[in-house]
Formats: structure tokens, sequence, C-alpha cells
């Protein structure tokens, strides 16, 4: 279960920035402004957690939710 908790923080987390960099560069101020409050609540619950966690298994949790944050992202940016 803690794996599964890191994969989708880590997934979330990066989805958001992947929108919000798309968001931006597309001049959309309102929905960038929205998205980055999200970044930035997702990101301090996720610094209070993420280093309670240790070892390989949480680094790859980690990092693969980030990898298919970033296609779901691009992905959100792409249909909205």
């Amino acid at each position: 279960m803690i794996l599964i908790r890191l994969w989708a923080k880590g997934a979330l987390l990066v989805c958001l920035v992947s929108l919000n960099t798309r968001l931006v560069s597309e001049d959309r101020w309102i929905a960038s402004v929205i998205v980055a409050a999200l970044i930035s609540a997702v990101w301090w619950i996720n610094a209070r957690s993420a280093s309670r966690v240790d070892g390989w298994p949480a680094l790859v949790a980690y990092a693969s939710g980030a990898g298919c944050g970033t296609a779901i992202g691009l992905w959100i940016a792409r249909i909205i």
C-alpha cells in the first residue's frame, strides 16, 4: 500500500507540472494559477511524507509514477 501511494503521489505531482507547463506555454493564465496552487498543495503533502520511506522499491515506485504522470499530464493538456 505504501508503494502504491508513492507511485500515485509521483504521478499526480508530475502530471500537474506537465499540465501546467503546457498551460503556461499556451498563455492560459487562469488555469495555470489554479494548477500551480494544486501543485503546491500536493508538494506540501508529499514533502511531509516522502522522506519517511526508504529503499529501492520506494525509489522505483515514485520514479515510475513520475514517468506515468508526465504522459498523463501531457494527455490531459491535449484534450482540454
